[in-house]
């Protein structure tokens, strides 16, 4: 084990590709490359921007490492929404990457991290390249997966690799271990999901895309089923998608998707904007309240994570609700960068075997 080993971290956003240098200690360096809409608008698949993304990681990671002496043991990308895993860390292999770029189960920005990494790895001559705990990853109960019809099976798509992440700093800060301790998860960005974790395993979340738990800033979450019903059968089904995906939630009913925006609309006395923001956190609140009881009643703290959690007004709305139940913990941001590295650093020192794919 050298001091100056380091894991390259890719993660792809929607209009952004972050790339981040990391020791086994820390973060050494860090670069965001921006994409302007209108270069993206001319690929018709966001995994057809693959070549355009990786000539500028490549040649952003040449300028990074003129700067510093180390050496490249490890590439790590985001996962992207594959097939329904267990969490950790997985190998990328020729099937991940096939189902990450054709889009099977969802075509996203973050499919490209498993792309750009598997590529990386080549540039660098490394054997193998890692993701960690991917969109889809979770250890749901059975129990958990059942929808009421028979050949419609709840979906897990959330934002398990931040929570995870976030869940082991709240473990660590409690003196608790983190392979014993039970936390309520509220993951709270433009997609929101909410999990309880068990003994290190998330065992329950919501589908933040589309179909369940609360609305987010842009996304529909669970709705009556008459009223997406009579949706389908108006209007053809990539429509649907776009509404419920992209374009509800606080966007569709006040025409803004940023809670600073809301609560200026808020204070300057519109009524509508605060029934809206009023309904979001109390839609919210019910989740985390659900998920408490599901982990019968013995959680040993409810996390909020994410960019809306910096937002202090907020984070005191919600904890008038839930204060009650168990400790209170806010953790702004996204760990997803650190939790990369540290990911496929257990690999690579062997404190964790790779997954298959």
């Amino acid at each position: 084990m050298k001091k100056n080993e380091i894991v390259v971290v890719i993660n792809p956003g929607s209009t952004s590709t972050k790339i981040a240098l990391y020791s086994r200690s820390e973060l050494i360096n860090e670069h965001i490359i921006r994409h302007s809409q209108t270069e993206l608008d001319q690929f018709h698949k966001v995994t057809d921007q693959f070549n355009y993304r990786y000539q500028m990681v490549e040649a952003g990671l040449v300028d990074m490492l003129l700067r510093i002496e180390v050496t490249v043991v490890g590439i790590a990308g985001r996962g992207g929404i594959v097939k329904p895993l267990e969490g950790g860390t997985y190998k990328i292999n020729n099937s991940f990457l096939e189902d990450a770029k054709t889009g099977k189960y969802g075509d996203h920005a973050s499919n490209l991290g498993s792309m750009i990494a598997n590529k990386l790895a080549k540039y660098f001559n490394l054997e193998e390249s890692f993701t960690v705990d991917p969109v889809s990853a979770g250890n749901i109960w059975e129990k958990a997966r059942i929808s009421g019809v028979p050949s419609i099976e709840r979906n897990r798509r959330g934002h398990p690799l931040n929570m995870k992440m976030t869940a082991r700093k709240i473990a660590k800060q409690q003196n608790i271990s983190f392979e014993k301790a039970k936390y309520i998860i509220a993951h709270l960005g433009g997609g929101i999901s909410i999990a309880a974790v068990d003994g290190g395993k998330i065992v329950d979340v919501n589908d933040a895309l589309m179909g369940m738990g609360p609305f987010s800033p842009n996304r529909a979450g669970a709705l009556p089923s008459r009223g997406v019903m009579d949706l389908c059968y108006s209007m053809p089904r990539k429509d649907v998608e776009t509404l419920l995906s992209k374009n509800s939630g606080l966007k569709a009913y006040l025409g803004v998707d940023d809670l600073r925006d809301v609560f200026k609309l808020i204070d300057a006395g519109n009524e509508k904007a605060q029934l809206i923001y009023d309904a979001f956190v109390y839609q919210i609140a019910k989740e985390i309240g659900a998920y408490h009881v599901a982990l019968k009643c013995k959680a040993n703290g409810i996390i909020i994570t994410g960019g809306i959690a910096y937002s202090e007004r907020f984070a005191t709305d919600l904890k008038e609700y839930v204060d009650a139940l168990t400790d209170f913990f806010v953790y702004p941001g996204e760990n997803e960068m650190e939790a990369l590295a540290e990911g496929a650093f257990r690999v690579i020192d062997e404190k964790e075997v790779a997954l298959d794919y």
